[in-house]
């Protein structure tokens, strides 16, 4: 059965609206007008126009985080494609789905062809290590069949981006990719493909666990991605299994529980997870990988016992050690749940109670670190953080850049759900917060979303403030104004005892807010700090507040 005639892009639109696609982030380009002309037929999807390329793809990842479902965007060949190359990465080792669509130079370009080098496949190759697939369609009828797997390989197994490049048919022509529309076969979705765990396998890690003397559970951005939480906090409970977490999966557990023992980084853990990690016999992971950066650091314990239920597509020859599967986080955890409900256990209470106590006297520490720098002009790093936290709700959704204000905000934010504290994760590109903000004041227009960055992983993103200001998307935006890219600053004198090449003149954000249609708030002193904040959060536009700063080193945990 075929479709009514249409050309490329009204195809791969009509794609879109089969499943189910709600936003489309993008920026134009002469090699995916077709897209636009049948998006201009589909009222159905908002259409999401940026002035960064870097951001549109930044923003389809925060889309896929925080909805589970893929943020699609749209993109022109050749530098469309390497300017939002960061955030494919980003997706991926995030486990975020994304379906990153774009054009490409016709298929026998010649060398030098516009948005082209010498090499055609340039793009669709270069996107092959940051996507779970990356595919060039070469003829015109694949379109259903490719984008359908497209969607079905970025949200199968583990989440993750896709790339689906659609070429020219030849430049300068007045049609893209073909001359005059066609008939496409019919579009089918194709189902989700989940790994499910075996019986057998739940039951003898569910034995394992239970004969543990003093079991911890790992949890990884998988258990996140698939929505099973309240899963992981059961088990925790039954078991009196403390929950230790990689610092890209902050929000897996919250603060509130009894067993919550922080999270875990080179050089950096918190008391909690040291407190755990020395007394454990048995370490049970789930939604983490194998090899991965996160797992390694855990074998460094190697005289305890290691189960890992991996998040990934398949078992592959990074799961060669034994006790690793490969299985769904949520169905595991749901069928590991009710056979554990079949056990009459009773509380640790020392355990619970050894955790609550290290976690009093961490968050004394912390305050107290602030004694006598309250006053601090330019403010301290940390009593910025502080207030930001006396100020929003519980709900609120705080997204924070790479640097220095993201490693003083692991510090102080309060993990109350899942957005809590979202940051970059493995890939670690600074540019994170704005686009990400946008998306999730976007998707959340009711809670509270606070973006903190500093000034120079901010001008990486600034000119999609102007889109904020557009879509009235009122999120707050605190920018921790040092002149300067302090965290390299830091390390360069902890390496070398002085620092060189770092400092930059910050412009006023404050000024860059109003000139854009938002409003911006300057602090340069710490009576402001909390009656700007309080302007910002009951803004109804986008705003900037501005804090002058300086660079302090974080504290030794």
């Amino acid at each position: 059965m075929e479709q009514k005639k249409m050309h490329a892009g009204q195809a791969v639109v009509h794609a879109l609206i089969q499943e189910n696609v709600e936003k489309i982030f993008c920026l134009p380009g002469s090699h995916v007008l077709n897209f636009y002309d049948g998006l201009r037929e589909a009222p159905s999807i908002e259409v999401i126009t940026c002035k960064m390329e870097p951001n549109v793809t930044l923003m389809a990842d925060a889309y896929g985080r925080l909805t589970g479902e893929p943020g699609v965007c749209l993109l022109t060949a050749g530098p469309g494609v390497c300017n939002s190359i960061a955030g494919l990465a980003q997706a991926y080792g995030a486990a975020s789905p994304v379906i990153h669509i774009t054009g490409a130079v016709p298929l026998n370009a010649s060398r030098e062809a516009f948005h082209g080098v010498d090499k055609p496949e340039f793009t669709v190759e270069m996107c092959e290590n940051v996507t779970k697939w990356s595919v060039r369609v070469e003829k015109l009828e694949d379109i259903p069949e490719i984008m359908a797997k497209a969607f079905q390989v970025s949200k199968s197994g583990r989440p993750g981006p896709v790339h689906v490049e659609f070429p020219r048919l030849s430049d300068y022509s007045p049609h893209i990719l073909q001359e005059k529309p066609i008939s496409f076969p019919t579009y089918k979705q194709k189902p989700v493909e989940v790994i499910e765990p075996s019986n057998e396998d739940i039951e003898q890690i569910a034995i394992r666990l239970l004969n543990a003397k003093f079991p911890i559970i790992a949890a990884g951005k998988g258990v996140i991605r698939k929505k099973a939480t309240k899963e992981l906090e059961e088990i925790s409970n039954i078991l009196s299994a403390p929950i230790v977490y990689p610092q890209d999966s902050m929000g897996v557990v919250s603060d509130d529980h009894p067993f919550s023992a922080g999270h875990f980084i080179d050089n950096r853990t918190d008391p909690r997870f040291r407190y755990v990690i020395e007394e454990t016999d048995l370490i049970f992971s789930i939604g983490l990988r194998a090899s991965t950066a996160e797992t390694v650091f855990l074998e460094k314990y190697n005289q305890k016992e290691n189960i890992l239920v991996g998040f990934d597509d398949e078992e592959d020859k990074n799961y060669s050690k034994k006790d690793e599967i490969v299985a769904d986080p949520k169905l595991f955890l749901t069928a590991l749940l009710e056979r554990l409900r079949k056990e009459n256990r009773s509380t640790n209470e020392k355990i619970k109670s050894k955790i609550a106590e290290i976690k009093e006297d961490f968050k004394k520490s912390v305050t107290n670190h602030l004694e006598g720098v309250r006053n601090n002009i330019p403010l301290h790093t940390g009593f910025i953080v502080e207030t930001i936290v006396d100020s929003i709700k519980k709900d609120a959704i705080v997204v924070t850049d790479v640097g220095n204000s993201q490693m003083w905000g692991r510090y102080y934010f309060p993990l109350n759900h899942t957005e809590s504290y979202m940051q970059s994760g493995v890939w670690n590109a600074m540019s994170f917060c704005l686009p990400t903000a946008f998306v999730a004041k976007l998707e959340h227009p009711d809670r509270q979303v606070i973006g903190i960055a500093g000034d120079g992983a901010f001008l990486m993103t600034i000119g999609d403030f102007v889109t904020a200001c557009e879509y009235g998307v009122n999120a707050v935006f605190v920018v921790f104004n040092d002149g300067a890219f302090s965290q390299m600053i830091g390390q360069q004198n902890n390496l070398y005892g002085t620092a060189y090449g770092c400092d930059f003149q910050s412009p006023d954000f404050a000024e860059i807010a109003n000139a854009c249609g938002g409003i911006g708030f300057r602090v340069e002193k710490p009576d402001q700090l909390k009656p700007s904040l309080k302007k910002a959060l009951d803004s109804d536009v986008p705003t900037i507040v501005d804090v002058l700063t300086s660079f302090h080193p974080t504290p030794p945990y």
